[in-house]
């Protein structure tokens, strides 16, 4: 008589264990899958957030390249503006300097201070003038200095003229029209002199051109180039 109650009583509490030890598993479940949705979320973000960087950056490559591309149209300007600035040798304010400046750790003339008085020109070769704060174009500027410590005078013999400027060599009086003569002074002299060569005596004085282009994003793009011209 006293066993049925005893087997009833652990055969009452033998299958509350298994249902305690259940419910403790799934919790643990639970946790486990919300650690595993925040690494998949944080590595989603970061996926994201690395494609965005990288289409930025290839987007300020082109710009750049864009940009630097432009700046042969500005060399280009600097070239047939220069005989005529080169004959009135007169400082012009922004764009031409008798006199070699002073240049910053990066190599650009430190007397433009303030680029925003410098003129801007498009790519597509216009003469006139453009807005320079309109980012949606690429804007051109350039700026000459004469390589010369001392402004030199038509009568300075090559030697004398060396001493005052960045001078070279008298120009081959041997190019002609047809550029049969592809000596590089030979063709210049005719750019520069028209189709009669001036004489062979006559020396050159070297010019830094520095160009400027600015871009969309806020894109900007400095080149220098230097020209030979004939002096005298």
């Amino acid at each position: 008589m006293t066993l049925f109650p005893l087997i009833r009583a652990t055969g009452e509490c033998l299958p509350a264990w298994p249902r305690r030890r259940t419910r403790r598993q799934d919790g643990v479940v639970v946790f486990i899958a919300l650690i595993a949705v925040l690494v998949l979320s944080l590595a989603a973000v970061a996926l994201l957030r690395s494609t965005d960087t990288a289409g930025v950056i290839s987007g300020n490559v082109a710009f750049k390249e864009a940009a630097t591309a432009a700046a042969d149209t500005g060399a280009e300007r600097a070239f047939n503006a220069l005989p005529t600035l080169a004959k009135n040798d007169v400082d012009v304010a922004n764009t031409y300097f008798r006199l070699i400046q002073p240049v910053d750790t990066a190599g650009v003339p430190s007397t433009i201070n303030n680029w925003a008085s410098v003129p801007c020109y498009d790519t597509a070769g216009g003469s006139a003038a453009i807005d320079c704060t309109d980012e949606s174009l690429y804007r051109v500027q350039y700026v000459i200095d004469r390589l010369c410590t001392i402004a030199p005078s038509t009568t300075d013999p090559l030697t004398l003229l060396t001493s005052k400027c960045v001078a070279g060599q008298p120009f081959s009086a041997g190019g002609d029209a047809a550029g049969s003569d592809n000596n590089s002074h030979a063709q210049t002299t005719n750019v520069f002199g028209s189709l009669t060569p001036p004489p062979p005596t006559r020396p050159t004085i070297h010019y830094r051109v520095t160009v400027r282009v600015l871009g969309p994003r806020s894109t900007v793009s400095i080149v220098q180039t230097t020209i030979e011209l004939p002096f005298g």
